[in-house]
């Protein structure tokens, strides 16, 4: 597994925590990507991939080699 797949991989799983804590609090991210469909999650779309991305280049930065 490369740097950059190990490191969006755990980013996922950070991305994960955050989703069931707003889930919890009813709290939807707004996104013009929404459709209104019910299983929408709490951030998604467009919103999901630039936090998705941003968590990945620290976590790179961070993790072993």
């Amino acid at each position: 597994m490369t740097e950059l797949s190990k490191a969006r991989e755990k980013a996922i799983e950070v991305i994960e925590v955050f989703e069931e804590m707003l889930a919890r609090k009813g709290i939807m991210v707004p996104s013009t990507d929404r459709e209104g469909n019910e299983e929408e999650a709490c951030l998604y779309g467009s919103e999901y991939y630039e936090v998705e991305d941003e968590v990945t280049e620290i976590l790179k930065k961070v993790m072993p080699q």
